[in-house]
């Protein structure tokens, strides 16, 4: 598998032997296969190496992340495909982010200790918090929405009512 890159220039090697023929004729060049179409890329042949620059990869999107690559030499108007590979294109760099959410603990917003509440329009000074509590529970009242009971009886009318039918 021969990997090729979109993020930095690819650069392809290899030896080549050319027998019963001559080599500075000979012609080298690198085919990709993509989807639609194939992209080539002449090289150059020199004391048996084969060196092809074909660049980086970002600009040719339509190319699928697989595929296959040949090798062809054209030496003495006979045409060989000596070698060929499957490619990957990938990137030589990555980021990769995980998000990392907090977890929400889920606390009673209110806390009803043993006090009375006391207020110039509510008397329950006969009964206790819990008690308050309680009654506030039975009757289907969202006490956890609230910091306070004060809170709690300012804005939940349904509380306020309860809490001045105890009175």
């Amino acid at each position: 598998m021969t990997k090729l890159y979109t993020d930095k220039n690819n650069t392809f090697k290899c030896k080549v032997v050319v027998e019963g023929a001559s080599e500075s004729t000979a012609i080298a060049r690198l085919i990709i296969e993509g989807e639609s179409h194939n992209l080539m890329f002449d090289g150059k042949l020199k004391e048996g190496i084969c060196e092809v620059n074909i660049g980086k990869l970002k600009n040719f999107d339509n190319f699928k992340s697989k595929g296959f690559v040949r090798l062809e030499v054209i030496a003495d108007d006979t045409y060989f495909t000596p070698w060929k590979s499957e490619y990957k294109i990938e990137q030589s760099k990555n980021v990769v982010v995980e998000v990392i959410e907090e977890k929400e603990t889920s606390k009673a917003l209110v806390e009803v200790t043993d006090i009375s509440y006391i207020d110039n329009n509510i008397k329950a000074e006969r009964n206790t918090g819990e008690e308050i509590y309680d009654l506030l529970i039975r009757e289907n009242v969202r006490v956890n929405k609230y910091k306070t009971l004060d809170e709690l009886i300012t804005y939940n009318l349904k509380a306020k009512r309860l809490v001045k039918g105890l009175s």
